[in-house]
């Protein structure tokens, strides 16, 4: 058998004003040919060893991806597909393609990234099998399941899961290609667009009840061969926008529609759970005054680099600064125009700086003061784990500087939280520090702190917020929780 392997692989945010352009994708890693297999990316990795061990004829193509942010350019796309097809069209006689997607990535002219290139690669290969896996935050159109055979999500959150769901797509599309099985695929779409903040797929919500009874689902039934949950990317503007239950079974279309119908159904009863009480950053810090723990995480999610955000708000930075706490604090943020002014300043200078919203300035504020700086650094650092595992994170100069005692992380680039890897790379121990400013809403957890630990919600003004139904949605109408009362909408492609 002769399989290629591929992907253009990032998530937009269609309320931020981070353009993604070929230089994201640089810095995130661009993989062709033989370099495939120096990559550390755990669902290529997935698939090279699923493809291996049946003993197929790997043809790796271009792998491309890039930390979550706006729209990506058209000349971007244009340029990384081109050269995707061009080592394709130099092996027409494959068998089988699989392509490592996210699923909620959207061009700057609007369209669905992973839907148009998915129907331009069905055209020419309109005769074999395509398998793609995507994150389980994807946006399922009903071209996207109309031009592949297969789609495979992730089951966890936090991710962790890259590369077994990668060896699986391996292993079922061979099995496809000896003619073993037959894919049937449907997705059931309900109108239900929340936040992940309460959907994790550990511990006992409704995100992971849902996912923990389809994938029970799944191993009772030798004639369904997948089953994927899905919690839409709420900070798209795309029509049709719908979170639900994908299922393939091995030839049999109607098991899959009921099975899909079943969980979507579910899904739309467990609703109200997904959604979240939360605070700003002003009532949580005045809340802290009388609490006794080692430390406190603040979870500004409302600025998610995760979720697309440039990562540049301040506002709990600025209530940190108004607290005048004698504890320390520790935060982070990117401004590149405040590095650009620290470039050339020693450790231990005193700077007049502005910091914050002033690359996507509508959502609030810069802050001013006087910093001190404390250390520098170029800013790469490993992920120790999730999408990006064993690969090289680039945060670009950074500057740590103090006011009092906040200490604040500024970096040039965002990038994907996962660990608290930014902050180790400056050399941190979070131990150090009473309260620490996060902005990821699930991969907070990884952090390793000791002595007694209390997480806190700060939803603020910005382009990943956790309650979603504030945001100016032009394409979608109906959906909850903007109407509370919202009738339930399924919809089935197949």
């Amino acid at each position: 058998m002769k399989i290629a392997i591929g992907g253009i692989f990032t998530e937009s945010n269609q309320f931020s004003l981070n353009p993604i352009t070929v230089s994201e994708f640089k810095r995130g890693g661009i993989f062709c040919g033989n370099e495939f297999y120096q990559a550390s990316v755990p669902s290529i990795r997935g698939c090279i060893e699923g493809l291996n061990e049946e003993n197929a004829e790997i043809i790796p193509l271009l792998y491309a991806s890039a930390s979550p942010g706006g729209e990506i350019s058209l000349d971007t796309f244009e340029e990384l597909y081109s050269d995707l097809m061009a080592r394709l069209r130099q092996n027409m006689n494959l068998e089988g393609l699989i392509l490592n997607m996210h699923g909620a990535a959207v061009l700057e002219d609007g369209s669905h990234l992973d839907s148009a290139m998915l129907e331009r690669i069905r055209e020419e290969l309109c005769k074999i099998p395509i398998f793609i896996t995507v994150d389980l935050h994807a946006y399922i159109t009903e071209n996207l399941v109309r031009s592949c055979d297969a789609i495979l999500a992730w089951n966890t959150y936090p991710h962790r899961d890259m590369f077994d769901i990668g060896k699986k797509a391996a292993k079922l599309l061979s099995r496809t290609i000896r003619g073993e099985i037959k894919p049937k695929m449907v997705f059931s779409g309900v109108n239900v667009i929340t936040s992940a903040i309460n959907a994790s797929t550990d511990g006992a919500g409704p995100f992971a009840k849902l996912m923990a009874e389809q994938l029970k689902a799944e191993a009772d039934q030798d004639d369904i061969l997948s089953t994927s949950l899905f919690l839409c990317q709420p900070y798209l503007d795309q029509p049709n926008m719908m979170s639900g239950s994908l299922v393939i079974s091995n030839n049999d279309l109607d098991k899959a529609q009921r099975l899909s119908y079943e969980f979507a159904e579910k899904y739309w009863n467990k609703r109200a759970e997904f959604l979240s009480e939360t605070k700003s950053a002003i009532q949580v810090l005045d809340s802290l005054k009388s609490e006794e723990y080692d430390h406190h995480v603040l979870v500004e999610a409302s600025d998610c680099c995760g979720g697309g955000a440039i990562g540049d708000s301040v506002h709990t930075i600025r209530q940190l600064m108004r607290l005048n706490s004698d504890q320390k604090s520790l935060s982070i943020v990117v401004d590149p125009k405040a590095i650009d002014q620290l470039s050339d300043k020693n450790i231990g200078a005193i700077v007049k700086l502005e910091i914050g919203h002033q690359a996507d300035t509508k959502w609030g504020n810069p802050i001013g003061d006087n910093f001190e700086i404390i250390d520098k650094s170029a800013g790469l650092f490993t992920y120790q784990g999730g999408i990006w595992g064993g690969e090289t994170g680039d945060m670009g100069l950074s500057c740590l500087v103090k006011k009092s005692e906040n200490y604040i992380l500024i970096n040039s680039k965002p990038t994907y939280e996962w660990a608290g890897e930014q902050y180790h790379a400056m050399n941190l121990d979070l131990n150090n520090y009473k309260y620490i400013l996060v902005k990821n809403p699930m991969n907070y957890k990884n952090l390793k702190l000791t002595g007694r630990t209390k997480y806190h919600r700060i939803d603020e003004s910005g382009p990943t917020p956790i309650n979603v139904e504030r945001l100016p949605f032009t394409k979608i109408k109906e959906f909850f929780p903007k109407n509370l009362e919202e009738r339930m909408i399924i919809r089935q492609y197949f």
